[in-house]
């Protein structure tokens, strides 16, 4: 997990109150790496993607697709542009089997097997916006469409991950004149094409980690160490503010104790060690009970993925 301040730095959300000695809190804005949606290993992988086509399928539309997949996967895995080759597979997918997975690994010497396939754009609506006075006509088509992507392990033939994709695309198309009927069927082709490219994209990021937002919190009573501690950690120097925080969780007063046992745990999660964290968490709890412990021990074990 890494951190990441904003322009104006640390959010002070809790004040001082010097009257009971209580600690105050300051937030910090953390990212937190989420685990792939289909964690298929493609690092050292060579790739083929194939258009599955059938009868009903416009072969220029799937083959769009499969290369906009294709351009977005070597864009994510930083491959030379063309690495991953596109094929036409002239099959649907129930007439996919193991013995043909293994055929196209060899034939396209991949050791991964893309097919996308059952790709359908569902009824486009059509909504004209009509502006006064103006000398164009705007028309705002969405299209909903649907696909399927397999896959493969080519060498043992097994199914990896199986994606199914439902969604929308909005477009403007601005012209001089109201559009026909037969005119826009041709747009919408043209607009699905590309389009295809972003398709590719939403559908790769779910094979990827991310990143997303999450706030830490960390306790401060007032004192010289108390504020080296902090800014070293709004410096990402965990490993600084540890130490004074090692210092400090030795005290024979238990608040501070407990305060700064608390802010080793963040740390510890912050450097990708969450058992120390839930850990250095139980010896806070049994110091001094801070408001915030039980919900920081929840945000530790809804985190799957951290760093």
């Amino acid at each position: 997990m890494k951190t990441n301040l904003s322009t104006i730095g640390l959010l002070f959300v809790a004040l001082w109150i010097l009257s009971s000695c209580a600690p105050g809190v300051q937030l910090i804005d953390v990212e937190k790496r989420v685990a792939p949606s289909y964690p298929v290993e493609l690092s050292d992988k060579s790739i083929s993607d194939f258009a599955s086509l059938d009868e009903k399928s416009d072969s220029a539309l799937v083959s769009n697709l499969a290369q906009g997949l294709a351009t977005s996967l070597e864009k994510r895995l930083l491959r030379e542009e063309g690495s991953i080759f596109v094929f036409s597979l002239k099959k649907d997918s129930s007439g996919i089997d193991s013995d043909l997975i293994r055929d196209l690994s060899v034939e396209s010497n991949s050791d991964l097997v893309f097919i996308l396939s059952n790709v359908s754009i569902d009824n486009p609506s059509i909504y004209p916006n009509k502006v006064p006075g103006a000398e164009y006509h705007s028309t705002f088509l969405q299209l909903p469409f649907f696909l399927s992507l397999d896959i493969y392990d080519g060498i043992t033939a097994d199914a990896l991950a199986h994606l199914y994709a439902k969604d929308t695309i909005v477009w403007e198309i601005v012209s001089r004149n109201e559009l026909k009927q037969s005119v826009l069927n041709e747009k919408i082709k043209e607009v699905f094409a590309s389009a295809a490219l972003d398709i590719g994209d939403n559908i790769s990021h779910n094979f990827f980690e991310k990143w997303e937002s999450e706030t830490r919190s960390l306790y401060y009573l007032f004192g010289s160490e108390w504020e080296e501690a902090l800014n070293a950690a709004a410096s990402f120097d965990w490993e600084r503010a540890s130490e004074i925080w090692m210092k400090i969780v030795s005290s024979s007063k238990n608040k501070a104790a407990a305060c700064a046992a608390y802010n080793l745990a963040v740390a510890c999660e912050m450097q990708g060690d969450k058992d120390l964290a839930y850990e250095w968490l139980s010896f806070s709890k049994k110091k001094y009970p801070l408001q915030l412990t039980g919900e920081y021990e929840l945000q530790l074990k809804n985190n799957v993925l951290d760093k």
